[in-house]
């Protein structure tokens, strides 16, 4: 009897979805906050933590996702995490609280909070090795769609709907990624015996909520003493996990993919790619809305087409990888978040809209390639057997330094509001754009850190066809 060949095309999309929601449900309330707050009759403290809720939930769990990757299998796992996406879903949905919605943005980053890291080992898990830079290249578009279609969302929604929409449409996305698990991924043979590392659970959770919650809470507590504890707290925790863990196999989140070098390169080029572009991500909305006088509705038209753009350039990306190597993939995504980046180093109020379309268009193409090389090179540096922990370092990494990133542009434009004395709406909106004018030569000032790196650990064409 023949056994059936797995349609590795339909593995690829059903893992594409789960990476869909998952960054979808990063920011799926953002830019509602201030309608939500309405809408409950609540202050702007407690509606926070809707989004900080979610981040220090999915920071505590993204470091058990390649032991509950060994344990249970990545279909398992993936399948049980539709299904409370689902009801979670619903749940939010007749939320009668703002107290109910913050536990079910809690109980969300901590389920759809490991889709992304999860989704990423499996598709180098179940993927023949010519097919993994081609599906990680849908894979990483579907994080940018992801985590970009949310604000197109949420201005329509709360202009001619309700808030209630963003989460009904998390219902049948859930669906379809349970029918394609059951149908499409296939089964993994788990270590049934394998334990769960408590103490190092207990560290990695711990240390990553004291960092996150530290990070979180910066625009707020500013550089002092009391900010200073927490984050030396949180480091000393970590310390204290990778002097426990550095040599223990059975740890919850494996080390020994430090052990690669070219993983540690690639790890820092993400970094500076997460710092440099998680800035702007936090940034446009409000630069757009407050800077420019444009409306929640009009921002998403805006940023619409970034997503349709990184879309398109996926197979670009994937074929300058394939016949070119690393290292081209790195640099020409630098320049052209440079060349995207040039239109807003010097704004002025007469910026047009169509400028700014295309400006963001071209940063969407360098944004691409750096997306697939920053996720196919940190995942092709390591054997496939610690996939799962290699995506969980890089996934807990990045949320790391989001919430750090958006806590420090949150600080500088609050520092300026507050230095200019700004009170008029042409004052705050001038302090909006020159704020954004730094944050976009600070942002691209970073993003070239990835050139040495891309130069000296990289593979280039030869290395590659090897």
């Amino acid at each position: 009897m023949d056994v059936k060949k797995p349609n590795n095309m339909l593995i690829i999309l059903t893992l594409g979805l789960a990476a869909l929601i998952g960054s979808m449900n990063v920011t799926l309330l953002n830019v509602a906050l201030p309608s939500l707050m309405i809408y409950f009759g609540t202050d702007v403290i407690t509606i926070q933590w809707l989004v900080s809720g979610y981040t220090l939930a999915a920071g505590i769990v993204t470091p058990a996702v390649g032991f509950l990757d060994d344990k249970f299998g990545y279909k398992r796992v993936i399948c049980v995490i539709a299904v409370l996406v689902v009801v979670l879903s619903v749940v939010g949905i007749f939320a009668w609280c703002v107290e109910v919605l913050i536990i079910v943005r809690v109980l969300f980053g901590a389920t759809a909070g490991m889709l992304t890291p999860l989704s990423l080992a499996t598709l180098y898990q179940c993927l023949p090795r010519h097919e993994q830079e081609k599906a990680a290249g849908i894979w990483g578009a579907a994080c940018i769609v992801g985590g970009a279609t949310p604000s197109v969302l949420a201005g329509f929604a709360v202009m001619y709907a309700t808030w209630h929409v963003l989460l009904l449409l998390m219902i049948p996305f859930a669906i379809l990624l349970l029918i394609g698990c059951v149908k499409f991924l296939p089964e993994k043979v788990v270590e049934n015996s394998k334990k769960l590392d408590f103490t190092g659970f207990a560290l990695t959770s711990i240390g990553s909520f004291v960092l996150l919650f530290s990070f979180s809470n910066l625009s707020k507590w500013g550089i002092s003493a009391k900010l200073l504890i927490w984050v030396c707290i949180g480091f000393v925790i970590m310390g204290a996990y990778v002097k426990r863990s550095w040599n223990k196999k059975d740890a919850v989140l494996s080390l020994y993919v430090l052990k690669h070098p070219r993983y540690v390169a690639a790890l820092f080029a993400d970094a500076m790619n997460v710092i440099g572009l998680q800035m702007i991500v936090f940034v446009i909305p409000l630069f757009l809305q407050n800077g420019m006088g444009i409306s929640p509705a009009l921002t998403g038209i805006i940023l619409l087409p970034v997503s349709l753009v990184t879309i398109l350039t996926t197979p670009i990306a994937t074929k300058v990888l394939t016949t070119q190597g690393e290292k081209t993939l790195a640099i020409t995504g630098v320049i052209f978040l440079f060349a995207g980046s040039a239109a807003f180093f010097n704004i002025s109020p007469e910026l047009s809209v169509m400028v700014i379309i295309i400006a963001m268009c071209v940063r969407s193409f360098g944004m691409a390639f750096l997306k697939l090389m920053a996720t196919n090179t940190c995942m092709a540096a390591v054997p496939a057997e610690l996939s799962g922990h290699a995506s969980a370092l890089r996934t807990w990494m990045d949320q790391m330094l989001t919430a750090l990133v958006v806590s420090m542009a949150s600080t500088v434009i609050s520092i300026r509001l507050a230095a200019s004395g700004a009170q008029t709406m042409e004052e705050i909106a001038l302090v909006y754009r020159t704020s954004t004018e730094l944050l976009f030569v600070v942002s691209c000032t970073i993003l070239l850190f990835i050139i040495p790196i891309a130069l000296k650990y990289f593979r280039g064409k030869n290395e590659m066809r090897e």
